[in-house]
């Protein structure tokens, strides 16, 4: 003011600054700058991607909502899934279908699949829930006779007898009443789907939902497969190694990826051999049932053996004698045979989670198979005009639908603990009726550990031992496993099962202190969540994406709210002058997060400068 030769200035003079204050102070300017550049900037990147967006959507529009069809699952399961018996279909495949608006879920599949494994895994992920439900609500009916005292008769083996810290035999009832809620669950799993009363999944079933013998309807179900993707609110995918060996099957996850900007919960990749493994479990484990329920009264459990310890062995040794004889037993009794078969599946199905990793990052076109060569041009010509050209196709396949396909693996452990837990319900129910005996005769300390022995053997046994076999088929080398070295996996596998279980019963025993129950069973619940995928969850995942469709996002997009710093793109131009169309964004946060986030900085920084 001095130097225009006013006479305010000598009113007030200008107090002075450090030359640090000044410096800080142009350093913020030159940030808020950059702000403001990088918010036109994104501006600019969201119009971009919304016209894209837009082109994208119209590519996906439902041309003929008259063919916009879907079944339900009682059609296609239906007399055991014949539908899945063969590729060709007519007239009568077609009105299994009805026009609708929305899909409950779209059914990826490859038809070089066996039918019957696909049938498996419908039938499992369709039934399991309610099957489960009606296997318990059976077991709770004859629980609730056997308290009011008119038990169902069953065919009972004979008493079984645990001897007590004060040298007394506590008496236990084993019988079949497991069984039955066996059955049931059996029975609710192949026929669920049949029953009167529940709600159907609609479904998208290529051989239902579009016309296989009109060519002209045919050619117009193809070409809006999009638009089916589009209103389908989940995907199922029916996994097996030759899926994405064929090019339809790749093209509608990669546009239901695409649609979906997290897909995340809303696509379900099952591998076909994963029903069927749990299935398996669930017969042996009924048949080991039988045979505890056959041989223990007879043999280890017998009144005799129990005699016999209270005369032979020391108090303080009774609980280590009871775990080497259950270990025994079912090392050679129970788990001999079957621990062959069981190590081939875990074998199997790591080999599968490979392949399948394998399969979609080094994915390539070329690869694909497709039956007619002008399905292969349609595809590429879609392709180009969504992603921009078959290369970023492939690099979205590498990348994106790879990252999906290992987290969904990862996230649930080798095997998901429910399949587990579905594999040893014929336990529960054995154990059960063994504890409701126990109440009625007022045996309430013997209550409380047989429940504990069936939930570990339940919950625990099965999660520990096969979570440790799948990691051991995926870790020991193949130049092992050559003559005498095929043993080691199975043998292994055995001597986990045979540990757990025969710990599991140990703590069964009347004379086993609680101080020593309760750690043990905390280590092995410890253990369950770690092998069931607990020691990711632990480290931490990676940070998703915004969920919601593309077409949400870009009406998000549009109202993207702006800070107090915010300016235009103009005034960001007259601001640092002419700029590069540069996008600036973090690695992991979105576009609004980000900016946020950078102007609570820039305020932080000046605030300090003006302290």
């Amino acid at each position: 003011s001095q130097a225009n030769g006013s006479d305010d200035g000598a009113l007030a003079p200008m107090p002075t600054r450090s030359r640090s204050a000044t410096s800080l102070k142009g350093a913020v300017q030159k940030l808020k700058s950059a702000a403001n550049f990088s918010v036109a900037s994104t501006q600019r990147r969201q119009r971009r991607e919304r016209q894209q967006c837009t082109a994208f959507l119209q590519e996906l529009a439902v041309l003929h909502p008259e063919l916009l069809r879907a079944t339900n699952m009682r059609l296609v399961l239906r007399r055991f899934g014949r539908i899945f018996r063969n590729s060709s279909g007519a007239a009568s495949t077609f009105d299994m279908s009805k026009p609708v608006e929305s899909i409950g879920k779209f059914i990826s599949h490859a038809w070089s699949t066996p039918g019957w494994l696909k049938t498996v895994a419908l039938m499992y992920h369709e039934n399991v829930c309610p099957a489960t439900v009606a296997a318990f609500a059976t077991a709770m009916c004859l629980a609730t006779l056997e308290f009011a005292g008119v038990g169902v008769p069953m065919p009972l083996v004979g008493p079984c007898y645990l001897v007590a810290d004060n040298n007394n035999l506590y008496q236990l009832r084993f019988d079949f009443s497991f069984v039955p809620p066996c059955l049931v669950f059996v029975l609710v799993l192949l026929l669920g789907h049949e029953i009167p009363g529940l709600a159907q999944t609609t479904c998208f079933l290529d051989k239902c939902c579009i016309h296989q013998t009109d060519q002209e309807k045919k050619l117009q179900g193809i070409r809006q497969l999009g638009g089916f993707l589009r209103v389908s609110q989940r995907m199922l995918i029916l996994w097996q190694p030759e899926y994405f060996t064929r090019l339809w099957c790749v093209y509608e996850l990669a546009a239901f990826h695409y649609i979906n900007l997290d897909v995340k919960g809303i696509v379900d990749i099952v591998p076909l051999k994963l029903p069927v493994l749990t299935l398996s479990l669930f017969c042996y484990h009924f048949l080991a049932s039988a045979v505890w329920t056959i041989l223990g009264p007879t043999l280890i459990l017998s009144e005799m053996h129990a005699t016999w310890i209270l005369e032979n062995i020391p108090e303080l040794w009774i609980l280590p004698w009871r775990f080497c004889t259950y270990f025994g037993f079912f090392f050679f009794g129970v788990h001999l045979i079957p621990g062959f078969v069981l190590w081939k599946f875990c074998q199997w199905h790591m080999e599968d989670r490979k392949m399948l990793l394998q399969q979609l990052r080094g994915f390539r076109m070329d690869m694909a198979g497709c039956e007619v060569e002008s399905d292969r041009e349609f595809i590429e010509g879609k392709l180009t005009a969504w992603f921009g050209g078959v290369a970023e196709f492939e690099l979205v396949v590498r990348n994106e639908v790879a990252e999906l396909a290992a987290r969904q693996l990862e996230d649930g452990g080798p095997i998901p603990w429910r399949m587990l837990f579905t594999a040893s319900l014929p336990h529960i129910f054995l154990f059960g009726n063994i504890v409701v005996d126990a109440m009625i005769r007022a045996d309430y300390p013997v209550a409380a550990k047989v429940a504990l022995s069936g939930i570990g053997i339940s919950c625990f046994t099965d999660s520990i031992a096969v979570g440790a076999g799948l990691r051991l088929a995926d870790r020991i080398p193949r130049r092992w496993q050559v003559g005498v070295g095929k043993l080691i996996g199975p043998v292994l596998l055995m001597l986990i099962f045979s540990f757990l279980s025969g710990l599991v019963l140990a703590m069964m025993t009347p004379s086993a202190f609680w101080c020593i129950v309760v750690p043990i069973y905390v280590m092995l619940g410890v253990l369950t969540c770690l092998m069931s995928g607990g020691w990711r969850r632990l480290r931490g995942g990676r940070a998703s994406r915004p969920r919601g469709t593309r077409e949400e996002q870009s009406e998000h997009s549009q109202d993207v709210p702006q800070g107090p710093d915010c300016c235009d793109q103009q005034h960001a131009q007259e601001c640092e002058g002419p700029q590069p169309d540069v996008d600036v964004e973090g690695p992991f946060l979105p576009d609004s997060q980000g900016f946020f986030v950078g102007s609570a900085l820039f305020k932080a920084v000046e605030l300090h400068v003006t302290l």
